[in-house]
């Protein structure tokens, strides 16, 4: 099955970062295929998408920005961080810093990036301008504060297109993703586009430096091949259960995770984790399946646009 570009244009979304009043700009794609087994739910055709997911050739990536064309984790490591130099000191701390602040890098740049020369200011600076924070106040006998994004760019993932997936994306535009949902938050216009010339060659090639482009964590059998090598972050992810079947809302048990953007020698299939508290009536799963970008080949690759 073949790879497609799920665009998304939202407006205004809520995606928690641990507070209420806090958002970010991305998300991971545990929370995307949570919303889309709550929308198979609502679509009579749960049982139907978990045995598609389930199968070793479903993908689905984290959320990254799409600004005229796709961007990408940036790459752990990569480009490596000046030494101390007195002689560039001030120099080299103004490219570290801006490499700091850099999340996600265009195709297009990808090579330029990897191979340290990209222009890192002018990436840092772009990106500060991709959406926009706010704290939406809300008065009353209930008074709460929450954290807004407004997005001047639209995000996007990378996922197997099947009609099934397809179908969900298109229903979830309408029903929204993220927190605060009632409030009108997080519903989007979708938008199906093909993958830039060369692209599907790179996911989940061979070679012996794989981008990581899920948060995602390998089967136990996995993990001590996929950390030789590797360069990678951890991640805790956490919440609360939410079932109309059960009696309260139960807080899940924590994964710690890959982030994506980590840099790999082994690839590593993942998994479909069953995060349900202690006793739950049903299983809450935890995306955490491995897709991979061939770094070496985005390295040889300099022509590789979109």
């Amino acid at each position: 099955m073949a790879f497609k570009i799920y665009k998304m244009s939202f407006h205004r979304a809520h995606f928690g970062k641990g507070y209420l009043n806090s958002s970010g700009m991305l998300f991971d794609a545990s929370r995307l295929y949570s919303a889309l087994c709550l929308e198979a739910i609502k679509n009579y055709c749960l049982d139907e998408f978990i045995n598609l997911s389930f199968k070793d050739d479903f993908y689905l990536s984290d959320a990254f920005p799409y600004v005229g064309e796709p961007y990408f984790p940036k790459p752990i490591c990569y480009p490596s961080l000046k030494k101390f130099d007195l002689r560039t000191l001030k120099e080299d701390n103004d490219t570290n810093k801006f490499l700091n602040m850099i999340t996600a890098v265009p195709l297009s740049m990808l090579s330029d990036f990897i191979n340290g020369k990209a222009d890192s200011r002018r990436l840092a600076e772009d990106e500060q301008n991709f959406f926009k924070n706010s704290i939406v106040v809300r008065k009353g006998e209930d008074p709460y504060e929450v954290g807004v994004t407004s997005f001047n760019q639209d995000v996007y993932v990378l996922a197997t297109q099947s009609d099934l997936f397809d179908e969900l994306m298109t229903s979830i535009q309408y029903s929204g993703l993220g927190g605060k949902r009632s409030s009108g938050y997080g519903t989007f216009e979708l938008e199906i586009v093909d993958l830039p010339e060369g692209l599907e060659g790179l996911l989940n090639n061979g070679g012996n430096e794989q981008l990581l482009l899920t948060t995602s964590l390998p089967e136990d059998t996995e993990l001590v091949h996929a950390m030789t090598g590797a360069r990678y972050q951890l991640v805790r992810r956490s919440g609360f259960a939410y079932s109309e079947t059960a009696s309260q809302i139960l807080r899940k048990q924590d994964l710690y995770k890959f982030k994506a953007g980590s840099v790999l020698v082994n690839k590593f299939k993942g998994q479909i984790a069953d995060v349900r508290p202690y006793d739950y009536p049903h299983p809450v799963y935890n995306f955490s399946k491995g897709l991979f970008l061939d770094l070496k080949g985005v390295r040889d690759n300099e022509k590789l646009s979109y």
